[in-house]
């Protein structure tokens, strides 16, 4: 590989090389530019990059990854997602190339927890990328979605085999970002065959899909034991009842409560505990 300012590898941002590639990049950066404002780059742009250079960039890893969600007739929101996810491949490529990540060889239940319980600290939050690559071979981005993005997170594979997750940090709480973790990682545990293409998910919608539904129970399993689970429901009206089963099943009380917030479809349950710290903050980005 030849050298390339700045550290970004040349394979990312290539310029079109046929007429089909420049039709593609044409269509993308017009689609782009109809769906992203400047306020949108504010976030997501590197250091001193300009908004034009940011949609360009946008455009060229669409078009060069096979992108075929700019098209016209698509939806703003198919739009977003695919930028998103634009950057979140970007990122984890330079992620692979910058570190040296050890071969994945599968996550099993047991590692499931032992990560999870990292949640019990929430000063580590931030070391989750350098122990998830480190340690299981899995590359974590942190990218927060566009305005009104409905996304949670993502996983899919490099063309090498390392598993990836995207986070967007939709909705800046301890339990949601919990949850879509540990979600995602038991999709890379139970289904990493089917990683070729990415697996998008959305929690505000109902699914019913096997793969979801599997990757629910093990998420929830790896957070807190069915057992404890059940001690801590019951508990879910008396709060000291509740902190005291939370202490016994090594889980956060934020994360449980979001739990039962969900569970219970009542929102008024403990919001004074899942408000624990400002994620965006923790991860280097700054709200506008």
């Amino acid at each position: 590989m030849s050298d390339v300012p700045n550290g970004h590898p040349e394979d990312f941002e290539v310029y079109p090389s046929s007429r089909a590639a420049v039709e593609d990049f044409t269509a993308a950066l017009e689609r782009l530019r109809q769906i992203l404002k400047p306020a949108d780059a504010k976030t997501h742009a590197r250091p001193g990059e300009a908004y034009e250079d940011f949609i360009i960039r946008l455009a060229l890893n669409a078009s060069s990854n096979n992108a075929v969600l700019y098209r016209k007739n698509d939806s703003a929101e198919e739009t977003k997602i695919q930028a998103w996810l634009s950057m979140v491949s970007e990122k984890s490529k330079l992620e692979f190339l910058s570190r040296a990540i050890p071969r994945f060889q599968g996550l099993s239940h047991e590692q499931l927890r032992e990560i999870a319980l990292i949640s019990l600290q929430p000063d580590r939050v931030s070391t989750l990328i350098d122990h998830l690559a480190g340690a299981y071979g899995v590359i974590l981005v942190v990218e927060p979605g566009f305005k009104a993005m409905k996304m949670d997170g993502c996983t899919f594979k490099l063309s090498q085999g390392t598993p990836v997750i995207g986070i967007t940090i939709r909705y800046n709480r301890y339990d949601n970002f919990w949850f879509t973790l540990m979600h995602e990682l038991a999709h890379i545990s139970l289904h990493y065959d089917q990683l070729d293409q990415p697996i998008l998910d959305d929690f505000d919608v109902s699914v019913d899909s096997d793969i979801e539904i599997e990757a629910n129970i093990i998420a929830k399993k790896s957070l807190v034991s069915t057992e404890d689970w059940r001690h801590i429901w019951n508990a879910r009206t008396d709060k000291r009842q509740f902190l005291l089963y939370c202490e016994r099943a090594n889980v956060h009380p934020a994360i449980a409560a979001g739990m039962l917030r969900h569970q219970a479809k009542n929102y008024k349950l403990y919001p004074e505990l899942v408000q624990v710290m400002n994620l965006r903050e923790a991860f280097g980005f700054i709200d506008d």
